[in-house]
């Protein structure tokens, strides 16, 4: 007897954890010494302030000498911090000029996240499909993650089920992903 499921999820308890989840980023590394390390040190370990990291990063960006593998990534992370700063339209347009230097599947990642925030969700997904297929466990978890947020504002509730799932698998400490998948039940498929 084959079985098939569909996942339930009450319409309130989805709107409720929607408005409130934000799509995860991560920071790419930057090899090397200098205020591009600085700016990659600040998206990533959060000791200064956000405007005071962009500032870094834009020292970083117009006055040092850098390979294009760290213009890119310096351009990522000033992208994030417009992100976190909710400014996605210039988050998306560093995110933009990186992809141009060097299409790193972890900026693809970012990407995504900066679509999503401008509730552009198609183009959010395309970028996301792109970006899972990365060799970073941690970028491929927030791909994951951000690929299942667009999948249920696109009301593919199954796939973001899935999704959610993939990323905790990728990043098993991934606590955003687990609290996420606490909002689903499975249930008996009708018909």
């Amino acid at each position: 007897m084959n079985i098939r499921f569909r996942l339930g999820i009450s319409a309130f308890v989805a709107v409720a954890a929607i408005a409130t989840a934000a799509p995860a980023q991560g920071a790419v590394t930057v090899l090397g010494g200098g205020l591009a390390r600085d700016c990659y040190e600040a998206v990533e370990y959060s000791r200064v302030g956000t405007a005071d990291a962009i500032k870094i990063c834009d020292l970083a960006l117009e006055q040092e000498v850098m390979t294009r593998r760290n213009r890119a990534a310096t351009y990522t992370n000033r992208g994030i911090l417009h992100m976190r700063d909710g400014r996605n339209e210039r988050a998306l347009t560093d995110y933009t000029k990186s992809l141009n230097m060097m299409p790193l599947l972890e900026t693809k990642v970012n990407l995504g996240a900066a679509l999503y925030g401008l509730k552009r969700y198609p183009e959010a997904l395309s970028a996301l499909n792109e970006g899972v297929a990365t060799d970073s466990a941690n970028a491929r978890a927030t791909g994951f993650y951000n690929r299942a947020l667009t999948y249920e504002k696109l009301g593919n509730v199954q796939a973001a089920y899935d999704d959610f799932r993939s990323a905790l698998e990728a990043k098993p400490d991934f606590e955003q992903a687990a609290r996420q998948l606490q909002r689903f039940t499975v249930v008996p498929a009708e018909g």
